[in-house]
């Protein structure tokens, strides 16, 4: 085997083993619906504000990162003026506007990421996911609730804000590695004890996340038909955006690494949010089984494309 291919294989083979276990659990009913269900939750609410938390403890600060905070909720909301234009085009439910922008970071991007690179560029991911999580919670979720339930108030989406475990966690990380106290919670033994028990909690995101991604890949042919000219025209305009931002952008503007690249690259390829169904009330059913069939759908493509990213860059050193 080559010097090269090694590399390659050893961030790519992983990933889809992972992903092919979660679907032979399913088919063996080893991993039914509601377990997976709740391992998201456990993810969601656990495991992913641990992983987050530890990032930005442990992120080195470059002013060029503040650009990548205000680039990423932009173009999200350019995605989005793009998405009101593609769901007319396409004759698409209402709900498709929501589904051409925002990305599963959490559940999907940086599980990838991680398996690909290793932990320790983690930090460099959750930086470039930064200004996504405020985009979704404050922009995101307001408008889908909006057209979902006909209005959110201001309270009511600083609440839902404020008591995310992940927007806790990332605002947690951010405060004690400004303060500079870092090195006094690692030399203290009770903080000390947290911080391993968050790092053996971050440990287990990838195996978890990339075997409920191979458990929820599940597609029918009727499925598949109603989903693709949709999933085709996001990928499209968002592949040709990765391409710009992480190589013209954040490569030859801002200089920044190979590390960043890859991680603004992950980001803008990854499927819509995994949240968008469960914002449409019960009436619009239609609407919630075509962003299911997207989600699938996309999921696939996006985690064949990162692939092939990884082949192309398999190291970040």
């Amino acid at each position: 085997m080559s010097s090269a291919l090694g590399p390659t294989l050893a961030g790519i083979v992983p990933i889809l083993l992972l992903i092919g276990l979660g679907v032979l659990l399913r088919h063996l009913g080893v991993l039914d619906g509601g377990t997976a269900e709740g391992l998201k939750r456990l993810v969601v609410n656990v495991v992913l504000p641990a992983v987050l938390f530890l990032a930005f403890l442990g992120l080195e600060f470059q002013p060029e990162y503040l650009t990548l905070v205000v680039m990423v909720p932009l173009l999200c909301l350019v995605l989005l003026g793009v998405g009101r234009l593609a769901r007319r085009w396409l004759k698409a439910p209402p709900v498709a506007t929501f589904l051409f922008t925002g990305f599963e970071f959490g559940m999907v991007g940086l599980a990838l990421f991680t398996a690909a690179y290793g932990m320790e560029f983690t930090p460099v991911a959750a930086i470039v996911g930064l200004g996504h999580e405020f985009f979704i919670w404050f922009v995101f979720v307001t408008l889908l609730r909006r057209q979902s339930d006909g209005g959110v108030g201001l309270g009511q989406t600083l609440r839902s804000f404020i008591t995310s475990p992940v927007i806790i966690a990332i605002l947690a990380g951010l405060l004690l590695n400004a303060v500079g106290a870092r090195e006094a919670l690692e030399s203290n033994v009770l903080s000390a004890a947290l911080l391993t028990t968050a790092t053996y909690l971050a440990a287990i995101i990838v195996p978890v996340i990339l075997i409920l991604v191979g458990h929820g890949s599940r597609l029918s042919a009727d499925g598949v038909r109603t989903a693709a000219p949709f999933v085709a025209a996001r990928f499209v305009v968002c592949l040709a955006l990765a391409v710009l931002v992480s190589w013209g952008i954040v490569g030859q503007w801002l200089g920044l690494g190979p590390a960043v690249q890859a991680a603004v690259f992950m980001l803008l390829i990854l499927p819509p949010p995994f949240i968008v169904p469960i914002f449409l009330p019960a009436h619009r059913a239609d609407e919630v089984a075509y962003s299911n069939n997207v989600l699938s759908l996309y999921t696939l493509v996006s985690v064949a494309a990162f692939v092939t990213y990884v082949a192309v860059v398999p190291s970040l050193s």
